[in-house]
């Protein structure tokens, strides 16, 4: 089945022809494995709906594995950070070991990982399909020497786990004669929904939701309106978006001319931002309010920040006779960060298109929670200790 555009899915979703949604595991991935993000959550949005969200086993694990080695990871640079931190400030009173506690909850990373992963299958409601169980072998396997996507020339065995989920997908839409909305940017899952006849490709899950919810015209107006530069959206949001940026824990690294840098990085401040186009804002969610004639209304949109982080370096060498680091002094630069992101933003529409009507921001989210600035190789000297400024060397 060729690929679609939206108004054949907005057709599908509204006769009942798609019934459900999944998501590929990279999506997983590409949204920093937020699991409590606003976008992630969404899909609890339909929970008690005649329409479900799905996962293929196979991505399940694969999600699992990947927040396992995450936690993995965060655990093992803690150790690390927390044992620095106790000799430098000559901490006895706590060891690591009781402050890891603290932080895990006493729980393996593989405990806190299928926790995590458990509690996010329960909010949104999602229903993971056993694979192997809808899948035969021959299938793949006949999949797997024709070339069928996903499996295509070079490393073929790399595509089996792809090829087992879309199977497993594609014989649970045909047991349920329904279709299913794919979210993926997997090159692979692409050419394989395109011969599907069940499963359709939309690439970001934004997208998918704003299709899925379809609101109404006098809606998107609305919302258009209050984030255009005549409404009170776009001064309002950028006030939170500061706070935001603040939020965003920045990190540094870079490589010196002459010894070693150690780096640290303050809190981002907000300079400039580029606003979406009308045609960008996904509305992903509406929500029922206690108040009469209110909606509150859930929006996604890609923004274009420019965030000024001040970075401080110290220098130093090691001292080969005497076996010492001895400090080279430091300074502090301040670089100007573009970051390419996407905000979650949760409004109150109050008596939607009437001559009260008003919009009223609620909340905001950014997708960012960690950067890393490269400032590639860097001098124990500021240029202009090198001249006196009237000429270059």
């Amino acid at each position: 089945m060729p690929l679609v555009g939206d108004d054949q899915i907005k057709d599908m979703l509204a006769d009942g022809r798609i019934t459900a949604i999944t998501v590929d595991t990279s999506i997983f991935d590409q949204k920093r494995l937020q699991l409590n993000s606003a976008v992630m959550q969404s899909f609890a949005a339909l929970k008690g709906k005649p329409f479900s969200y799905i996962l293929s086993g196979t991505v399940a694990k694969e999600v699992l594995a990947h927040l396992e080695k995450a936690a993995t990871d965060a655990l093992l640079s803690a150790k690390k950070s927390i044992g620095h931190a106790l000799f430098a400030f000559g901490t006895s009173n706590q060891t690591r070991d009781e402050i890891l506690a603290e932080i895990s909850g006493g729980r393996t990373p593989v405990q806190a990982s299928r926790e995590r992963w458990g509690q996010y299958l329960h909010a949104t409601g999602c229903e993971v399909l056993v694979d192997a169980d809808l899948v035969d072998t021959r299938t793949i396997y006949d999949a797997y020497f024709a070339g069928d996507p996903p499996f295509g020339s070079g490393r073929k065995k790399d595509e089996f786990p792809d090829a087992l989920a879309l199977n497993a997908l594609e014989r649970t839409a045909a047991d349920r004669d329904t279709a299913i909305l794919v979210v993926s940017k997997d090159g692979d899952w692409k050419a394989y929904c395109e011969k599907s006849k069940r499963l359709y490709l939309v690439p970001k899950i934004e997208h998918a939701m704003d299709l899925i919810t379809n609101a109404p015209l006098g809606l998107r107006k609305a919302i258009a309106g209050w984030l255009s530069d005549e409404g009170d959206g776009i001064a309002e949001i950028r006030q939170h978006l500061k706070y935001n940026v603040e939020q965003i824990e920045f990190t540094a690294n870079a490589h010196a001319t002459h010894g070693e840098v150690e780096l640290s990085a303050w809190a981002g401040e907000l300079q400039d931002v580029t606003w979406p186009d009308p045609s960008d804002i996904d509305i992903i969610d509406i929500l029922a309010s206690d108040e009469p004639n209110v909606l509150r209304v859930v929006i996604s949109f890609p923004v274009y920040l420019v965030v000024r982080v001040l970075v401080e370096m110290d220098f130093s060498f090691w001292d080969g006779v005497d076996k010492e680091s001895v400090g080279m002094g430091g300074r502090s630069v301040e670089v100007d960060e573009e970051l390419d992101e996407r905000a979650t933003v949760t409004v109150d529409v109050h008596d939607l298109g009437s001559e009260d009507e008003i919009l009223e921001f609620v909340e905001s989210e950014l997708e960012a929670k960690y950067h890393e600035i490269d400032l590639g190789e860097v001098d124990v000297f500021e240029p202009e200790d090198y001249w006196d400024g009237e000429e270059a060397p």
